[in-house]
């Protein structure tokens, strides 16, 4: 922020117009504000804090009144600052609340604060706001700070140089980041901090995990102890080489014997067919076997049963022989009868 201008009029111990060139007086880089008590320095600073912010630092403001006693009755408070904040040059004209004498008749009427903003541009001065909020949050927003963080780190009023000195930390560490710009910062902060509690974690899983390895090993023949008895977390890269080594040699190990079981698995199927297909002659030998005792019982039931058969066809030929003749032995019989 640099100051160009200051004019005031009717405003505090001034009941004139009072005006500042203030690039002359800083010409040389420094300017000291000094005079007598009661000559009005402190006057000249609350002109300068009520034009950017339409207020003035400290218990002042509760004075409410900010014109001069001493002015005229017409005169109407005024302040004009020119300032360039941020690389724009601005101009604020404010006049704060007053009572002006009623144009007829007795008494007073009240003139509440009025301000207009204007920006510096090719071609003359720009307005940019007439109202008091618009104006306020745009001074703001360019200078960085409020009127209270201003009134601590920029302009300190009289007697409250220590309650910058005395805030706690984290009211002064909000100004001091806003003053400078330190956001990025803090938000760099953040994101490291909280990127180092991931890789934290990250790291502890990747510890339990390691650990859990170090455990199966144990049971693994022709490992190095040292490494067996080592803490991940103090691992260096002779030990993680170690490691690769060691998985590397592990690694080749189990693909042979994985070869060996491939190769072992695959005469373990072709032993399994051929005993397969033993299996099958055997059950049709089984079979076989099982129906030959069969056909020999019933031979054997057949040749027991062939003599009773011959005796029973003789007897059978010998009845139709004698069915032959018993026609001719009825009238024989007959006659003997007789």
């Amino acid at each position: 922020m640099r100051l160009h201008r200051l004019a005031l009029t009717a405003f505090g111990p001034f009941p004139g117009t009072e005006r500042l060139d203030l690039d002359e007086l800083g010409s040389a880089g420094l300017f000291l504000l000094t005079g007598s008590t009661g000559a009005g320095k402190t006057s000249l600073l609350d002109a300068i804090c009520f034009a950017l912010f339409g207020r003035v630092p400290g218990d002042r403001q509760d004075a409410k009144c900010l014109r001069s006693d001493h002015a005229c009755d017409s005169a109407r408070p005024l302040v004009v600052l020119e300032a360039t904040l941020s690389g724009r040059r601005f101009r604020v004209t404010r006049s704060p609340e007053w009572q002006r004498h009623k144009r007829r008749g007795d008494g007073t009427t009240r003139e509440h604060q009025s301000v207009l903003l204007e920006e510096w541009r090719p071609g003359g001065w720009t307005m940019l706001s007439t109202r008091i909020d618009e104006t306020q949050h745009l001074v703001e927003s360019v200078l960085g700070v409020d009127i209270t963080q201003f009134t601590q780190v920029a302009m300190l009023p009289q007697g409250r140089f220590e309650v910058f000195l005395r805030a706690g930390a984290s009211e002064r560490q909000h100004v001091l980041q806003r003053l400078f710009g330190t956001d990025r910062f803090r938000d760099m902060e953040l994101w490291l901090t909280e990127h180092r509690r991931e890789t934290g974690r990250a790291f502890d899983g990747y510890v339990q995990r390691a650990r859990s390895i170090i455990d199966a090993m144990h049971g693994v023949a022709g490992l190095p102890p040292n490494l067996l008895d080592a803490d991940p977390r103090g691992w260096t890269s002779t030990d993680g080489t170690a490691w690769i080594d060691v998985a590397d040699a592990l690694c080749a190990d189990a693909e042979a014997t994985v070869a060996t079981c491939a190769e072992l698995a695959e005469k373990a199927a072709a032993e399994r067919t051929a005993a397969q297909a033993l299996a099958r002659r055997a059950r049709a030998h089984s079979d076989a076997k099982a129906r030959g005792d069969q056909a020999r019982a019933v031979l054997a039931d057949l040749a027991a049963a062939e003599s009773t058969h011959a005796e029973r066809s003789s007897r059978l030929a010998a009845a139709e022989r004698a069915r032959e003749v018993t026609p001719l032995l009825a009238p024989l019989l007959r006659a003997e009868h007789d």
